[in-house]
C-alpha cells in the first residue's frame, strides 16, 4: 500500500502516485502537457467527442448556467459593450461557419424557424384593440372574464389564445382568438382547438354572425 500524502495538486490527503501527486492530479498534469505538445490532435479529439455527445454538452452547459446565473448576468451588465465587440469580431472572422450552422438548423427545424420569424415580426401578438374586443365579448357572454374551456373565472390569469396557432398559419383576427385561463392555455400548447360555445341568436360574436 502506498503512503498517504497531501497532494500538491488538489491539497487533499490521498495515496501518493508520483511526484507528490495523487493518481487523478498526475493524470490531469500529463494530459495538460500532452495537449500543450499536441494542440491539433487535442482539438480533433475534443471536436470528435463534442459531435458524439451533444446531449451531455447541453446538460453540462445548462447545469453550469443555472449554477452561475446571477454571476453571468452581473458580468454581462458590466461588460455589455466589450461582449458586443467580441461577438461582432467572432462573427466577422467566422461568417461562413456561422451561416452553415444556422442553415443546417433551419433545414432540420422548419416549424420552429417559421414560428421564430413570425415572433420577430410581432405576428403572434394581436393588436390592443383586437384584444379589448375579445375580452369585452367574453365579459358580455359570461358576465366576468371566463375561460372558454373550463368555464371558470379567470379575471387575473387569462390568456388570449390562438385557436389555430401562428406556427400553423393562424392569424390575429378575432375569429381565431379565444379567452383561456393560464392552465388551459398551457395544456392546449400548439394544438388546434376551439372551445367557444356559440349562442344561437343574432348577436355578433368573435368577428362573425352566429
Amino acid at each position: 500500500m502506498k503512503r498517504q500524502i497531501i497532494c500538491k495538486g488538489c491539497g487533499k490527503l490521498k495515496e501518493n502516485y508520483a511526484k507528490g501527486l495523487c493518481s487523478e492530479c498526475y493524470s490531469k498534469k500529463n494530459l495538460k502537457k500532452w495537449r500543450k505538445d499536441n494542440p491539433e490532435r487535442a482539438k480533433a479529439q475534443s471536436r470528435k467527442w463534442k459531435e458524439e455527445n451533444p446531449e451531455k454538452i447541453k446538460k453540462a452547459r445548462k447545469k453550469c448556467y443555472d449554477k452561475n446565473k446571477e454571476k453571468y448576468k452581473k458580468y454581462y451588465l458590466e461588460n455589455k459593450e466589450k461582449l458586443k465587440a467580441c461577438n461582432k469580431k467572432y462573427y466577422l472572422e467566422n461568417k461562413e461557419k456561422i451561416k452553415a450552422r444556422i442553415g443546417k438548423w433551419q433545414r432540420n427545424n422548419p416549424e420552429k424557424r417559421r414560428e421564430f420569424k413570425l415572433k420577430r415580426r410581432g405576428y403572434d401578438n394581436p393588436k390592443k384593440g383586437v384584444v379589448n374586443r375579445i375580452v369585452n365579448e367574453n365579459i358580455f357572454k359570461y358576465g366576468i372574464i371566463t375561460c372558454e374551456k373550463c368555464k371558470k373565472e379567470c379575471r387575473d390569469n387569462y390568456n388570449v389564445d390562438h385557436i389555430i396557432p401562428v406556427s400553423k398559419n393562424g392569424t390575429n383576427e378575432c375569429k381565431n382568438l379565444q379567452i383561456l385561463c393560464a392552465h388551459c392555455n398551457q395544456v392546449k400548447y400548439i394544438n388546434i382547438a376551439d372551445y367557444r360555445n356559440k349562442i344561437k341568436n343574432n348577436q355578433l360574436y368573435l368577428g362573425g354572425e352566429i
